[in-house]
């Protein structure tokens, strides 16, 4: 089961597994995501990668600020 608050994150988190992990096929529902990998590694590093990209998003705005400000 995928908790709700990585639900708008997940399209993008997908996305970078896939070309990182082609091999492994990922399926998602409505209610969970299924990782088809029996290597207990390749499960944790789908849920990093999903996290990684929650917080990616969510401190975009403060990433572009700095930027902002080291280019003035």
């Amino acid at each position: 089961m995928i908790a709700p608050m990585f639900r708008p994150y997940l399209d993008e988190a997908l996305a970078r597994f896939s070309y990182l992990h082609p091999h492994v096929r990922v399926a998602v529902t409505e209610e969970s995501v299924v990782v088809a990998s029996d290597d207990p590694a390749v499960i944790a590093e789908f849920r990093h990668t999903l996290y990684r990209q929650k917080i990616h998003r969510e401190t975009d705005d403060l990433r572009q600020s700095i930027i902002q400000r080291l280019l003035r």
